[in-house]
């Protein structure tokens, strides 16, 4: 096996045909089955499965793509290193929009000031973004939330702690004023989630309560990819919405917003995600550090 075949594995397995591929690649559509007879007879497996309209990967094939995708994106990084050893090293991290916070920001400036100079890079995205692009070799390792029943034994998981969610809107919102009689049906809610994909992030425990206080999928309502839009559409647009405490600390001290009462829940672990077995360079090893450190005081 080497990285010529599975290149060229990928390459039938994105086109879903032999002759796409091999057009696509600039070889011949023989030398490209071969290419790939060789790789199952290595193997001992059938990668494709053949048939009138095309190829379909068979499971191994799957497997083996996740993990070509990576070796490959590893190839890009060392030529990159490579080509540009008089440059800063790179940290690409995702991070998941609900994290976005003060602490954050602070953590992220003190790694910067302390170590050598370097080149990073944080994409945000909601879990499964994160976990694609985890898969692909495009992420070192995402910050991000795991429910306690997820299971892939693709990754890692480093929970590092945990957040107290509440439904909270402003202090003078209907919600609080059981005398109006306001038809809880009718309040305008904000919610977290903008994506069709649902995030391993949003459990059933965040659906129940807000159901419990009114909401339902008629409900007139602001679905938000950005955790400080919808911070501002609570705060400022006098939302109704499920958010973490820790993120609204302040203005529930002061009581510009308040917790509608028995709307808390605890929320899912919050910490690193690594692919399995992938390695990981010192300045990585160095930030995961500070921010542990940070979670931890």
């Amino acid at each position: 096996m080497n990285l010529i075949q599975l290149k060229r594995m990928i390459a039938i397995y994105e086109s879903g045909s032999l002759r796409k591929a091999s057009k696509e690649i600039g070889i011949t559509q023989p030398a490209l089955t071969l290419s790939i007879k060789q790789l199952e007879e290595e193997f001992n497996t059938t990668l494709f499965e053949r048939g009138p309209s095309g190829v379909r990967p068979t499971d191994m094939c799957e497997k083996l793509v996740r993990r070509a995708r990576l070796m490959l994106a590893e190839e890009r990084r060392i030529v990159a290193e490579l080509t540009e050893a008089h440059r800063h090293p790179r940290i690409a991290m995702g991070l998941h929009p609900i994290l976005v916070s003060e602490w954050l920001t602070q953590t992220l400036r003190a790694f910067i000031e302390q170590s050598v100079p370097v080149d990073l890079r944080v994409r945000d995205g909601y879990t499964t973004q994160l976990l694609e692009r985890l898969s692909a070799g495009d992420l070192d390792f995402a910050f991000c939330g795991l429910p306690p029943d997820f299971e892939d034994k693709a990754f890692d998981f480093e929970p590092l702690f945990r957040r107290d969610y509440a439904i909270v809107a402003r202090a003078d919102h209907p919600v609080f004023d059981e005398a109006s009689g306001a038809d809880p049906r009718s309040f305008v809610w904000s919610q977290l989630s903008a994506y069709d994909t649902l995030d391993p992030f949003e459990t059933s425990e965040f659906a129940d309560a807000m159901v419990r206080f009114g909401y339902h999928p008629d409900c007139r309502t602001v679905r938000v990819s950005s955790a400080a839009l919808h911070r501002s559409l609570i705060l400022d647009g006098g939302m109704l919405g499920m958010i973490g405490c820790d993120a609204v600390e302040s203005e529930l001290e002061d009581g510009a917003l308040r917790r509608v009462g028995g709307s808390a829940i605890p929320a899912p672990a919050f910490g690193f995600v690594t692919l399995k077995d992938r390695y990981e360079t010192r300045m990585v090893r160095q930030l995961k550090a500070v921010i542990r450190r940070s979670c931890e005081g």
